[in-house]
């Protein structure tokens, strides 16, 4: 046994020095532990992307957020909501860590101003960055002989979820007109509803404020007619003046395969998130967004518009500091 004893102490050497070898490099500890790391920056994080109705952009686009953020490692998951003020409001009371929202809804609850009076200026949000641009578009149908917006009088006209970003925006182009809602039969519908609402004869008009193509739009297109409602640049121009976040575009023809391009309103759709949102989250969410547009672009053809290159463009709320740093670093500067 005397003998055998150094023997056996050299082997238990060898066997605990071959396993620290393997685990090495096997990537279980050393220096390799960091790249693991690196693969997943925000493991162990939750993250909650509020969106909008499921026919809006919004909606398929946090589906594909969430499944970029999940790659990274985050419990990540998508909420539909009644998209821009219910999404900055909850995101101002820490309820969610990033959202979607238009520019002017998002600039009106920073500011606290309009439908956003009575709770307050929403001091809490901070910019990620700006998107795409949404369109207004007022949608009917032929048979219903709607072609201006003064033909909306006295018509049932879904203007949006209430308090939406769609809904601020129909009030504005009224109000261009010299308009109000005494003028219409306003029902406070989403995108889909206020479709299944022309569909089904209850509803004459429809507000909707997304990317082009609206899917609910395309749904009924299929058996009816349509037509976009022209707002005209030189109202659009006049409405600038109190609300900098609208600029004049056009709806162009062959979207809807229409006879003519339609003029009407452009509004930024920003990405929202809060104060109390730590520096790196914010960093690595704005970081995961843009070095993989391509899913976004995939997933909706809105998306072909968002530019790193025009992402602090008209930035409703301050910069979070954790998307300032993933900007500079790739020298872009408001």
């Amino acid at each position: 046994m005397k003998k055998l004893f150094p023997a056996l102490c050299l082997f238990v050497v060898f066997i605990v020095a071959l396993s620290a070898c393997n685990k090495n490099s096997d990537g279980e500890n050393g220096d390799n532990d960091a790249g693991s790391d690196n693969d997943q920056p925000l493991k162990g994080e939750f993250i909650t992307i509020l969106t909008g109705g499921s026919s809006g952009v919004y909606y398929p686009l946090g589906g594909a957020m969430a499944k970029i953020y999940q790659d990274m490692g985050a419990n990540a998951n998508s909420q539909s909501t009644a998209a821009s003020s219910a999404n900055a409001t909850t995101l101002n009371q820490g309820k969610a860590e990033i959202g979607f929202s238009m520019g002017d809804a998002a600039a009106d609850a920073y500011e606290g101003i309009d439908s956003f009076a009575k709770q307050g200026a929403q001091k809490n949000l901070r910019s990620i960055a700006s998107l795409y641009p949404n369109y207004l578009q007022i949608v009917a149908t032929k048979e219903s002989g709607i072609k201006t917006v003064e033909d909306l009088k006295g018509k049932n006209v879904a203007v949006g979820a209430p308090a939406s970003g769609t809904e601020i925006s129909a009030k504005r182009v009224l109000e261009a007109y010299d308009m109000t809602y005494d003028d219409i039969e306003e029902d406070f519908l989403s995108f889909a509803e206020g479709v299944e609402g022309i569909q089904n004869g209850t509803i004459d008009a429809v507000v909707i404020s997304s990317g082009l193509p609206n899917a609910g739009v395309l749904e009924l297109q299929t058996n009816k007619e349509i037509v976009v409602v022209e707002i005209a640049e030189d109202k659009v121009l006049e409405m600038q003046k109190d609300y900098n976040a609208f600029f004049p575009t056009t709806v162009p023809k062959d979207v809807y395969d229409m006879e003519d391009d339609v003029a009407t309103i452009g509004v930024n759709n920003v990405l929202l998130t809060h104060k109390d949102v730590s520096d790196e989250m914010a960093y690595q969410m704005t970081k995961g967004i843009f070095e993989n547009l391509d899913q976004l672009k995939d997933t909706h053809n809105a998306a072909k518009d968002i530019n790193i290159e025009e992402a602090l463009q008209n930035l409703p709320a301050p910069l979070h500091p954790g998307a300032k740093k993933y900007f500079d670093e790739q020298g872009i500067t408001e």
